[in-house]
């Protein structure tokens, strides 16, 4: 079996570091190379065999998630998994937008748990772990075929309120965003509610990663 060639992108030394030691312990990866930004982090999957991506996602020059959305636009086939302290449902919703395959929070895994998220996403499956399980498709409630109908009875604006939720903007933002009023706002986002069977933000950004991955 070929190894897996991984890249190990976070502007932490220590947690290039200690992410090194782990992977150095495993026979079948081998470490590509480190990165300290995700700007770094492209020059190098364009220079080296990649596999598979460790991104952080706070660094200088480029974060993680701007790094995988411009990766996505050279047609990479990379695999990559967020390793974070960001525990943000916000976070992740994007991330896996973006095109991240997996999201990981620092103090919910341990180095078995990371090699083993490894291997899975290198697999071609999604992972993740608590407290943001709950927001991947495999452990929502409604089937994918069901969020597919339900987000169609959106109307446009209904469509850019829920895709601004899943930004993270707050309805201050949000009517800001549009030029509408947050009284306003805030009807769109019972509406949205009332369709998707929903009854909070989380839930619905759930409902927006859905229809991520059915529509890949």
């Amino acid at each position: 079996m070929k190894p897996l060639r991984v890249l190990i992108v976070d502007d932490n030394f220590v947690a290039r570091r200690g992410l090194r030691s782990v992977l150095e312990a495993e026979n079948n990866i081998i470490i590509a190379g480190e990165s300290s930004s995700g700007a770094q982090a492209i020059s190098q999957v364009s220079k080296t065999e990649v596999d598979l991506i460790l991104m952080d996602i706070r660094m200088p020059e480029m974060d993680g998630i701007q790094a995988i959305m411009k990766m996505s636009k050279t047609d990479s086939q990379v695999k990559i998994l967020m390793l974070t302290v960001v525990d943000d449902p916000l976070v992740l919703a994007n991330a896996l937008k973006a095109g991240a395959s997996g999201y990981l929070v620092y103090g919910h895994f341990s180095p078995d748990g990371l090699i083993q998220a490894i291997k899975a996403v290198s697999e071609g499956k999604k992972v993740t772990v608590p407290p943001l399980a709950s927001f991947f498709p495999q452990h929502s409630s409604s089937r994918p075929e069901q969020t597919a109908l339900a987000l169609n009875t959106l109307t446009p604006r209904e469509n850019e309120v829920l895709n601004l939720i899943a930004a993270g903007k707050e309805n201050r933002e949000i009517a800001q965003n549009l030029l509408i009023e947050e009284k306003t706002v805030k009807n769109h986002i019972n509406s949205i509610y009332s369709k998707l069977g929903v009854s909070s933000r989380s839930e619905a950004i759930a409902q927006v990663i859905n229809r991520g991955f059915t529509n890949r």
